[in-house]
């Protein structure tokens, strides 16, 4: 379902402290909201689906989008791949809704066809906006399981102040039991290539003992997450 989702990641607002004063309320705010209302059908007292085409010059800017997305989506992968899968729709929607916000905002006839206007700034709005906030967020999450899993043991490695963990460790108690133990050796092996662990391997009368120590980094305030060190 993330794949659907238009994050954001906006600034913080600063500070400002609580007052009793209520600005006015503009009145082209409220038209704008009632003419939305209005929308409403008078026999289904709700809102029904309309068929609002695009022009041909805003069929043509999508097409260019299109172009440009499908092209751009064969050097992404995981999450990232599927949630550029989806920005297609969501220029649609994106060039409907600022079609119907403007005409709300402005009044008149309602609108009988999607202007090219609308799809260009619904694609500025999805790859300068929407499209950069989505990454950082699905990074956080991990851009696919793998990455979730780093992202889950190191956590714990964190959590815990492990300094050094065995595969049973990672298995049983960071993943708890989630990948077997070829799974959890693979995963093991990617963070010891992406730099958060060194394997250290203790010869015995039988078989070698292997433990992985954990970079100190980890344990620094401003420790890097799993993913963006797997990405470097």
């Amino acid at each position: 379902m993330y794949a659907r989702v238009l994050f954001s990641w906006p600034v913080e607002p600063p500070y400002r402290p609580l007052t009793n004063e209520v600005a006015e309320i503009e009145p082209e705010i409220v038209n704008a909201l009632t003419r939305i209302i209005d929308l409403v059908d008078e026999k289904d007292d709700a809102f029904g689906p309309r068929t609002i085409p695009m022009s041909q010059e805003a069929v043509e800017v999508f097409e260019g989008f299109r172009r440009f997305q499908h092209g751009e989506k064969n050097a992404l992968n995981g999450r990232e791949r599927e949630w550029w899968a989806k920005s297609p729709a969501h220029v649609l929607r994106l060039a409907g809704t600022l079609c119907y916000v403007t005409w709300a905002w402005v009044g008149g006839a309602q609108p009988e066809r999607i202007e090219a206007e609308f799809v260009q700034a619904a694609v500025r709005l999805v790859g300068d906006y929407f499209w950069p906030h989505s990454r950082a967020a699905l990074r956080q999450i991990g851009l696919n399981e793998r990455h979730a899993h780093a992202r889950r043991l190191l956590r714990w490695a964190r959590a815990q102040n492990s300094r050094e963990i065995s595969l049973k460790d990672a298995r049983r108690e960071a993943l708890g039991q989630s990948l077997d133990a070829d799974q959890t050796q693979e995963l093991l092996d990617g963070l010891v290539k992406a730099g958060w662990l060194r394997k250290a391997t203790t010869p015995t009368a039988g078989r070698p003992i292997h433990r992985w120590e954990v970079n100190p980094k980890l344990f620094a305030p401003n420790a890097e997450s799993a993913e963006s060190a797997e990405n470097n």
